[in-house]
């Protein structure tokens, strides 16, 4: 294969995070900011970077309580117990539990892939 022999309109395929409509987001919100009142919106809004926070979507926290606390294990210790109940969901304790099970601590090498367990579910 090479770019000879691929379609033409597929070696013309761009992924344009930062294209031609990101730049012009960009040079309005910096008018918005220099020129208040100038335009006739306050404010830009990305909908094209697949952010949905931008637009008000609270952040799911499941994975990332999971996450702190299988990077953290100290957390799960005995001695932080009410601390910890205080701070994460029952079902992310349990899954971070089950996970530091398989995998014993975050770091090492795994399967390319992914983990396992984690892929399993």
């Amino acid at each position: 294969m090479s770019v000879s022999s691929i379609s033409k309109e597929i070696v013309k395929v761009e992924y344009a995070v930062r294209g031609e409509i990101a730049i012009r987001a960009e040079e309005l919100r910096k008018q918005l900011v220099e020129k208040p009142g100038s335009l006739p919106f306050k404010q830009i809004t990305n909908c094209n970077i697949g952010n949905p926070q931008q637009l008000k979507q609270r952040p799911i926290t499941f994975f990332r309580q999971v996450s702190a606390l299988v990077d953290y294990p100290d957390l799960l210790a005995e001695k932080n117990d009410a601390v910890t109940k205080t701070l994460f969901a029952p079902d992310a304790i349990a899954r971070a539990k089950k996970y530091l099970g398989a995998i014993g601590s975050t770091g090492a090498y795994s399967h390319s892939q992914g983990i396992p367990v984690v892929r399993d579910d």
